[in-house]
């Protein structure tokens, strides 16, 4: 007798900020590959203090479909905090976040809402980033680079789409914002030794113009980032029995 396949349940954060001629083609991304590829979901859409219709769009959309969530900031609070938001309020297993600025096409979107429920993990990694600046594909390769050799995990990226497992996330003290939430996050659950596949996806095509990433902030938030996670972020009330053992923590294939 063939086994029964675990239900596909996902809670999806969407944040954006003055996003308004992007964040509808997000929505329409997404949301059809919600419906057709997973047994159920919410989303949660964070207006992150936008000053332009980037809210009103989102409201458009949650009026259709009654597992729309809108958040609104009355000013910007980083992607963090709307996604520390989404995850105490999650009432699924697992928890992925999808930027708002239609980054990524749809096909690996679809390939991520596939792989969900095959590891603790589903890590994706952009594999165009070739076709961006100069200056955002060498970011991206040297961080990563500086990630793998510091930590040991070799990951093919530590900043792209993640499908988290809500039990540990929300046992761990993410003490970080913005750009570093993720590979706090990521890093923190990886060193708990839970499993992990990753999945391919890709960029579209990158809008003109400086990137928020590049500003010098950025480096200094990664910077402590990187110190907090050497230094091993704390693990709140976390029941030992349940780590896996030495066994289970090879990555899954």
């Amino acid at each position: 007798m063939t086994p029964s396949r675990a239900a596909k349940r996902l809670t999806i954060v969407i944040p954006a900020l003055n996003e308004q001629d992007k964040i509808a083609d997000t929505i329409d991304g997404v949301l059809p590959l919600a419906r057709e590829l997973l047994d159920d979901f919410e989303i949660f859409l964070i207006d992150d203090g936008s000053t332009d219709a980037t809210g009103a769009i989102m409201d458009e959309f949650a009026a259709g479909e009654p597992r729309i969530v809108v958040q609104h900031n009355a000013e910007p609070r980083g992607v963090g905090a709307g996604f520390e938001y989404a995850l105490s309020r999650a009432k699924f297993d697992a928890i992925t976040l999808i930027p708002g600025d239609h980054a990524f096409q749809n096909e690996g979107i679809a390939r991520m809402f596939k792989a969900a429920g095959a590891a603790d993990l589903v890590i994706t990694y952009r594999d165009n980033q070739s076709d961006r600046s100069v200056n955002r594909s060498l970011q991206s390769h040297s961080l990563r680079f500086i990630l793998n050799c510091l930590f040991g995990f070799w990951l093919s990226d530590y900043h792209s789409m993640i499908v988290y497992p809500v039990k540990w996330l929300r046992q761990i003290a993410v003490k970080a914002d913005g750009y570093g939430y993720q590979i706090c996050a990521l890093i923190s659950l990886l060193q708990l030794g839970l499993t992990y596949v990753q999945v391919p996806v890709s960029l579209n095509a990158e809008l003109k113009g400086s990137s928020r990433a590049l500003r010098l902030r950025t480096y200094f938030e990664l910077g402590g980032t990187i110190v907090s996670l050497l230094r091993r972020v704390p693990i709140r009330h976390v029941d030992l029995s349940q780590v896996p053992t030495d066994a289970e923590r090879a990555p899954a294939r």
